[in-house]
């Protein structure tokens, strides 16, 4: 494709209306002169809608639905991430769709997130580096993809208008640093900008995250989409560095631009770049598009249950897995026949397949009896439904020849994308029916059989012998449940993330999703284990934590005594010292000794995978270097080795630490004394980080501009649904207007469903200048300006823009 010439055979209307989506998933043809492209949602799958309708998320064409991020990422594997990248582009070819919209690499600042189960991970080290995996993977076959969501969007809450303040060393160590990773070393076709503001600027109009660190710090060349109705403001957002505002901007923002330019605000050398970075980044990839490209959907099932095998993390076993053939199995719950495998929201996949655990079980040979127990979608059941499940167990159940699995976990309702949770808890209903089937049987021969996208409460451990957690495993999660509880396959995943015992132990949950705009970082670094294991917080399950059915020693740990730069080769060695093969993950951590800098006394460098028979060792080698050691210097505005002792620690977790040797590292000396600044950060914090607004403010530079409640004559495009409509009769007959619409574009569906609830809070936090572009049309500009008028009190205005064409 020659650029250049295409760009000069583009008339001025032409080249504006590139710049925003046709539709809701293609590009913009030019009156056919160029290709369109299409792009689909991911990340674990093709979301290629038969239709476009607003409101639609579930009917999608069939596809592999893979395990979500959370749950690959426990397999600690940038290997198989890569292959699921290219399962997914064979896919995507084969639908003839060029931009795979993933993978999503937000930082798990809570685990409350209600999108959790679409980021890998609390550490940024471990997210890099399995995000380059499946970038790698994707565009090994000419596919784009797409790295979300750039940047802080940790929370749902309010995502569309909320307002992240982070000073700057968290933000280029924690909520960066993965990105940064990704974009210099897999080169992403493409990156989406945002819905939130990022220390008041929109991520979509952040020239400093867009120009300044993406481009001219990482020498970023790759294009920037708009995450759906992001781009507020499209002539800020151009000039800042967006390439692409999707979707489709319905003529508002095209009129916007033509506007701008006609008046000297965008010359004619600006409109050729961005018409050029379109064409580039985004319509050139037509041509890897192959007609007729064939896949083999049950080898792509077999790649699913492959990666779900390699990810599943064993909490606990009391010798009751693996289970013997000559076992009897008895399944209770209903989460064994309607399996949770996905999350809801943009995400959703409609599976080519879908077996669920008690028909994979009874193909593996085992005698099956299932009770259901209780129903995924009830909170609570009658007295009598639970003893009838009781007196139906005690006639199934014989103590020396059976085992009971019993699954347990978050139901559909629990999790999506578009709110957040409030608290740890699963459903009432299974805990209660636990705790009797115990008290009935005892706890020895109960395995459960856990789901869900992120860290939920797992005090029902006490009422079972053993904890096998599938996370969201994807469509083949029942056959992967028989290749483990059988021992065909031994567990090898480890947790991406901590598991704490409460939400109250978590170290932002005063500061996180809070209920105006105003979203405090006062945590700043202390995100995951780095709070954790600073702080000597207890927790249910540590970082990098999962069991086996073998055992594995640690030895010979060869670490060199000083270091000044350059790559520095640890080595050491792992033996397998149980009765079957297996995979031991070990992770290398390097621990300051003693700082007067705000940092965790522990931080993971390194890991591998390792793949070992009985008796077997190898020797592991992992590399160190600068960045390993360094902390970002605001002063500098650069990356800094700071000086000083450190531990090198090597172990099966966190909190597993099995060989350890000081390094002497010659390096610089950081610009101040936090210990001094900020006491706060050194104290202990037991039930989360309480950090005073004085030291939090003056970590970031000074006191953030508030989003104090708005006055009548305050009002703009980029305040929310929700404040605009109460504040006027006008908004208050449109807001029962959209009510009525809402329900029946979601006719059939419970206010329990994730999509009825990313809808309904789509447009109720969405702010109003994007639902024009994600309402589908019905949302109009002159409408928008008609609530916002009449919100604060312009009445005579109002009139005039209803009269206006």
């Amino acid at each position: 494709m020659n650029i250049d010439k295409i760009c000069e055979q583009l008339t001025i209307d032409e080249k504006i209306r590139l710049l925003g989506g046709a539709g809701d998933w293609h590009t913009y043809d030019c009156n056919g002169k160029i290709p369109s492209i299409m792009m689909t949602d991911g990340p674990h799958g093709i979301r290629k809608l038969e239709q476009e309708k607003i409101g639609d998320i579930e009917t999608s064409k069939p596809a592999t639905c893979f395990p979500t991020a959370s749950a690959i990422a426990c397999s600690w594997n940038p290997a198989i991430v890569k292959k699921m990248g290219e399962a997914i582009a064979k896919e995507a070819k084969k639908e003839q769709i060029s931009i795979v919209l993933g993978c999503g690499i937000n930082i798990k600042r809570s685990p409350l997130c209600g999108r959790n189960f679409e980021y890998f991970s609390e550490d940024p080290y471990l997210t890099g580096k399995l995000a380059t995996g499946y970038i790698e993977g994707v565009q090994s076959l000419g596919i784009g993809t797409s790295l979300k969501h750039y940047a802080v969007n940790s929370q749902e809450t309010r995502r569309m208008t909320s307002n992240s303040q982070i000073d700057e060393r968290t933000l280029r160590e924690i909520y960066l640093s993965a990105f940064e990773e990704v974009v210099k070393k897999a080169k992403p076709t493409s990156v989406m900008a945002s819905y939130n503001r990022i220390n008041g600027e929109f991520g979509a109009r952040n020239k400093y995250l867009l120009t300044d660190v993406l481009r001219k710090e990482w020498k970023y060349q790759g294009g920037v989409v708009s995450d759906w109705g992001a781009a507020n403001d499209i002539v800020s957002c151009m000039k800042n560095g967006l390439t692409l505002e999707m979707p489709d901007p319905k003529g508002f923002h095209t009129d916007v631009l033509k506007e701008a330019y006609k008046d000297g605000r965008i010359t004619g050398q600006e409109l050729d770049n961005w018409t050029k970075n379109v064409l580039q980044n985004f319509v050139s990839l037509h041509k890897n598009i192959e007609e007729n490209y064939e896949v083999d959907m049950e080898e792509q099932n077999q790649v699913a249950r492959k990666l779900e095998n390699e990810s599943a993390v064993l909490l606990k076993n009391n010798s009751v897995l693996p289970i013997g053939k000559e076992k009897k199995v008895i399944i209770i719950g209903e989460l064994a026949r309607q399996m949770r495998f996905q999350g809801g929201g943009s995400s959703h996949i409609q599976p080519t397949k879908m077996t669920n655990a008690i028909e994979a079980i009874r193909e593996k040979g085992y005698q099956v009896t299932y009770i259901q127990g209780y129903q995924n979608e009830k909170e609570e059941f009658g007295e009598k439904q639970l003893q009838d499940t009781i007196e139906k167990l005690k006639q199934e159940y014989r103590k020396k020849d059976c085992v009971i699995l019993y699954f347990i976990g978050l139901t559909e309702s629990y999790e999506g994308e578009g709110y957040d949770r409030k608290n740890l808890k699963i459903p009432q209903n299974q805990e209660e029916l636990l705790a009797e089937i115990a008290e009935t049987v005892g706890k020895d021969h109960i395995a459960a059989i856990s789901f869900g996208g992120a860290p939920m409460d797992f005090s029902f451990e006490k009422n079972v012998g053993a904890i096998l957690h599938m996370y969201l495993g994807g469509q083949a999660v029942g056959e992967s449940v028989a290749d483990l509880i059988s021992g065909e396959v031994n567990p090898s995943g480890k947790l991406a993330e901590t598991i704490p015992f409460s939400e109250k132990d978590t170290p932002a949950w005063r500061y996180f999703a809070p209920p105006n705009d105003d979203v405090e970082y006062r945590e700043s670094i202390f995100v995951g284990y780095r709070y954790y294991e600073t702080f000597h917080v207890p927790v249910k399950y540590p970082f990098g934590y999962g069991l086996s059915y073998t055992s594995f020693s640690y030895s010979e740990l060869n670490v060199p005594e000083v270091y000044s730069g350059g790559k520095k080769q640890i080595r050491f060695k792992i033996k397998n010292i149980g009765k079957v093969s297996g995979a031991e993950i070990a992770q290398l951590y390097i621990c300051p000794i003693e700082s007067d800098v705000i940092r965790s006394h522990i931080e993971l460098k390194g890991f591998q995978k390792i793949y070992l028979h009985p008796g077997e060792e190898k020797e592991v080698i992992l590399e160190l270097d600068e960045r390993s050691f360094s902390v970002y210097d605001v002063e500098k505005k650069a990356f800094s080795m700071l000086s000083g002792k450190y531990q090198i620690c090597i172990g099966a977790s966190v909190h597993d630490l099995q060989l350890k040797a000081n390094m002497e590292v010659v390096g610089n000396s950081y610009f101040r004394n936090e210990r001094e600044l900020f006491p706060d950060y050194f104290r202990e914090q037991p039930h989360g980080m309480e950090i005073s607004a004085e030291q939090f403010y003056q970590l970031l530079g000074g006191e953030p501009k508030h989003d104090k409640e708005k006055k009548r004559g305050e009002y703009t495009v980029y305040d929310s649904y929700q404040d605009v409509v109460n504040v006027s009769m006008f908004g208050k007959f449109v807001r029962g207007v959209v009510h009525i619409g809402l329900k029946i574009i979601l006719r059939g569906k419970s206010e329990r469903d994730p999509a009825f609830k990313m809808v309904k809070m789509g447009v109720e936090e969405g702010n109003l200048e994007g639902l024009i572009a994600t309402s589908g049309g019905i949302a109009t500009p002159k409408l928008i300006d008609m609530l916002v008028y009449n919100a604060n009190k312009k009445y005579l205005q109002a009139f005039k823009r209803l009269l206006k064409k």
